[in-house]
């Protein structure tokens, strides 16, 4: 308790003379133990000091009262290391720092803890071995400070005050030698400098030697990690739950408070490491906000910002998490609960079709990496048994900058005309006006042209650079997959190693793959292979028994098709016994093995 609070401790007592005698009396008799100063006297009203000082507050008040205001002036409480005249110019000593001078008298203090959840008091700790958190601070160098201006509190704190270890009884014989004297105005109620420890859930930190009311700022590198260590060392499981969850009330203020930074129900979406938002809107915000109720939340002091977010008023990670204005950054308690979160995330988030144009690096970021031009193809539309035309594209480079001059906008990827009369050339690029990405990771949005005017020439630049294929040259780059799904109608299909099944339904299997791009190659160096795989073979029908010629046939197979849960796959045509291997890589890593699994498993 600081010399301010006893004031005003002693200010809002009122007494009688009667009391003032009686309380004398208590003085010169022999000490009762007493742990809190929590009585009630007839015609006083008293002030409960629940803290571990009750009986010297008890004590201090008491002296107050029995000698009233002698001479014209109060006696009052103060520790003899409150600033002092004589305290002002700093010597060498002071410039020490304020933890080291701690640490050379250790023995001669105790801490008062106190725990902070937003100004709200959920620990009081009294009496504690400082030793432990003395040698916890010793691996860190806290002689580095940082600038005031650069230190920000947050939300939650720990405040440890060091206090000199007085014996009570001895400070109440000070109090009853003040009573007797009366030139004595001031009596001390520590023998020793205190010191103040806080620390904020940033990592960021105070250390304050009230002998030269100096203060100094520092911060923690790993300040979560620290904050939590210090939290173990001291409270208890049930402390540290209170801290940790999330409650029902804080939760609606947070997210009720956080949707009223959005107008007019507008979110942006930022692809992860991106800084440039998408346009969305929010459906429906009541049964948005009502749903994220639903689920338990854990705080944390650092977020994710590598991941793909939303910005609703308040940031929404996909891998669960929330941050809002007031720095409060709350997590998905249960890890089982993130699936059906993205799930809500995608009921009550979608794109806004008519959202922000896109520019020229968009539009360019959304050819594939590995995509260098050569073979592309054509599909009238996106069915499982519509064919392809073999293509070829010239001059890859300027026909992408080219498409990349057009005006574009975002636009949903379930619009069906991105999937008719579509080129697949590194990007799904539809003579309607719609391109879709195939860059890497999951693509929330497609891009149209701004203008439909702009269609026309779309077509043009295509027809400058795409050439169907002729019939002499048209299996000269045909991959291993376009040769497969040319005459698939002649194969049974097997699973094998992680999932094995028998002659599989093959429209399905084809309709899947579809989907992503199978033909374009990675080399060595970005091969990964894994223990966890799916094996497809392709076996011609009626031949499926059939003994190969050639030695050492150990499969029976034409095609085979390898999946690893790294993400990469490769293709293998086995042609009598000679062997052709292609290596290439899912954009949406080891989804594709889990899915295999989930779609065919029994």
């Amino acid at each position: 308790m600081r010399t301010n609070d006893y004031n005003d401790l002693l200010k809002k007592i009122k007494c009688t003379d009667d009391f003032r005698s009686r309380m004398q009396q208590k003085l010169t008799s022999a000490p009762a133990e007493m742990t809190e100063y929590a009585d009630s006297v007839s015609g006083t009203d008293v002030i409960t000091a629940k803290h571990r000082f009750g009986r010297a507050a008890a004590l201090a008040a008491a002296f107050v009262l029995v000698c009233g205001a002698v001479g014209g002036g109060a006696y009052y409480l103060a520790r003899i290391n409150n600033k002092t005249e004589e305290s002002t110019n700093i010597n060498t000593e002071e410039k020490d720092s304020i933890y080291s001078r701690l640490k050379a008298n250790k023995e001669l203090f105790y801490g008062d803890m106190v725990i902070n959840n937003d100004s709200e008091v959920i620990y009081r700790g009294t009496r504690l071995d400082i030793e432990p958190f003395i040698k916890y601070m010793d691996q860190f160098n806290t002689e580095n400070e940082i600038e005031k201006e650069d230190f920000y509190e947050s939300g939650r704190s720990i405040t440890i005050d060091f206090y000199g270890k007085e014996n009570e009884e001895e400070f109440a014989a000070k109090i009853a030698q003040a009573a007797a004297d009366e030139t004595i105005n001031k009596i001390s109620l520590y023998d020793e400098a205190s010191y103040n420890f806080t620390l904020y859930n940033n990592g960021c930190y105070t250390m304050t030697d009230n002998e030269y009311n100096r203060t100094t700022y520092h911060c923690f590198t790993d300040g979560e990690k620290v904050f939590n260590d210090i939290l173990e060392m001291y409270a208890d499981e049930n402390t540290l739950e209170r801290l940790h969850t999330v409650t029902n009330k804080e939760l609606e203020n947070e997210i009720n408070n956080g949707f009223k930074n959005s107008t007019y129900d507008k979110a942006y979406y930022y692809p992860a490491g991106e800084t440039d938002g998408i346009n969305y809107k929010i459906v429906d915000r009541e049964g948005f906000a009502n749903e994220l109720r639903q689920y338990s939340w854990e705080r944390v002091n650092i977020s994710h910002n590598d991941v793909n977010r939303y910005d609703v008023g308040f940031i929404i990670t996909e891998d669960g998490y929330m941050e809002f204005d007031t720095g409060k950054i709350f997590r998905l308690k249960e890890d089982t609960s993130l699936e059906s979160f993205k799930n809500v995330l995608a009921s009550h988030l979608k794109l806004n079709e008519f959202g922000t144009d896109a520019s020229k690096e968009d539009i360019l970021n959304a050819f594939h990496e590995g995509y260098n031009g050569g073979r592309a193809r054509f599909r009238v539309d996106d069915g499982q048994f519509t064919e392809e035309t073999e293509c070829t594209l010239e001059n890859f480079e300027s026909f992408k900058d080219e498409i990349s001059e057009l005006e574009w906008v975002t636009c949903e990827t379930s619009n069906r005309q991105i999937y008719m009369d579509f080129y697949v050339a590194g990007a799904l690029i539809s003579r309607n006006g719609y391109l879709y990405p195939q860059s890497g990771g999951t693509h929330q949005c497609a891009y149209k042209l701004k203008n439909e005017s702009d269609i026309e020439k779309l077509c043009e630049i295509c027809d400058k650079y795409i050439t169907k294929n002729t019939n002499e040259n048209a299996n000269e780059n045909d991959s291993i997959y376009s040769k497969l799904t040319a005459n698939k109608e002649n194969y049974s299909v097997d699973l094998d190693d992680d999932i094995k099944k028998k002659d599989i339904d093959k429209d399905i299997l084809f309709e899947y793959l579809d989907k992503y791009d199978m033909t374009s190659e990675i080399g060595p160096s970005s091969y990964t292979s894994s223990d966890k795989k799916i094996t497809v073979f392709f076996r011609k029908i009626g031949e499926e028994k059939k003994d190969y010629s050639y030695v050492g046939a150990t499969e029976r197979y034409d095609y085979k098709l390898v999946i690893y849960d790294t993400g990469t796959f490769t293709w293998t045509e086995n042609d009598n016994g000679k062997e052709k291997l292609t290596m290439h890589r899912f954009d949406d890593g080891g989804k594709i093995y889990q899915d295999i699994i989930d779609i065919f498993a029994d």
